[in-house]
């Protein structure tokens, strides 16, 4: 054997080398790559949020206007925009019910908004939704005229409940409910839409309701011009009052 075939690698040793070569080569491989992440990371961090994209049926909200302040407010940094921070901002808005905010790669904040559906107008300030929620929006922005319900503080519930059962019950023979009151000693009365005060107590509220529009065809037959009033809370019978003699019949 020769001094030369003695030094000559082995199969086994020349891969070896091959391998700490390949793992060095991998090394510089993935560190260039992980460099290379956090300077686009770096990027990324210092580019803003470009556009808003606002979504949802408005009736009340005035949405080029809010979309506005969305973009004078929050567009910004992509990471440091705080979404909690949108939906709180929003939900301080007029007419808001429901929000949902998610950012969108690459630079669009997109949000989408419920209004609220009022029904009625509660003590003259504020309004009900369809819920039976309170909630402060501004009257005169109102697409339609609607009912107002009058009550102490917590009964806002009760109110709209009987508003829709007194409504539901007129509105079979063409009458259409105004006002409607619950009193601080929980007794009913409504004002019909021909400004006709009828007062119900707190009992049998819908039966003595019941029975207007039974007696009502033979109120017409004596005279409903000029009536008033309507008190139905006797056991029997109604008694009315007229705006032009101030006085009483019972029928």
């Amino acid at each position: 054997m020769t001094l030369q075939q003695a030094v000559q690698p082995t199969p086994s040793r020349a891969a070896f080398i091959s391998g700490v070569v390949f793992f060095g080569f991998s090394l510089l491989f993935f560190g260039y790559l992980s460099w290379q992440l956090v300077h686009w990371v770096q990027d990324q961090q210092s580019a803003p949020i470009s556009q808003v994209k606002l979504y949802g049926n408005f009736q009340h909200l005035d949405a080029p206007a809010l979309q506005q302040r969305l973009q004078q407010e929050y567009v910004g940094n992509f990471f440091s925009v705080n979404v909690d921070q949108v939906q709180q901002f929003l939900h301080q808005q007029h007419w808001v019910y429901q929000v949902a905010v998610r950012k969108q790669w690459p630079d669009t904040l997109v949000v989408v908004v419920t209004e609220q559906q009022p029904v009625a107008i509660w003590n003259t300030e504020q309004l009900i939704n369809k819920k039976g929620e309170v909630f402060s929006a501004p009257l005169e922005q109102l697409q339609m005229p609607l009912p107002i319900l009058h009550g102490p503080a917590g009964t806002e519930q009760d109110a709209l409940n009987m508003f829709s059962h007194m409504q539901q019950l007129l509105a079979l023979h063409e009458f259409d409910v105004r006002k409607v009151w619950l009193t601080e000693r929980f007794a009913w009365r409504l004002e019909l839409a021909d400004g006709v005060l009828l007062q119900l107590g707190r009992d049998d509220t819908l039966k003595r309701l019941q029975r207007f529009v039974d007696l009502y065809p033979t109120m017409q037959q004596h005279n409903t011009a000029g009536m008033a009033e309507v008190d139905l809370r006797y056991d029997t019978g109604i008694a009315v009052r007229y705006a032009i003699t101030e006085t009483k019949r019972k029928t």
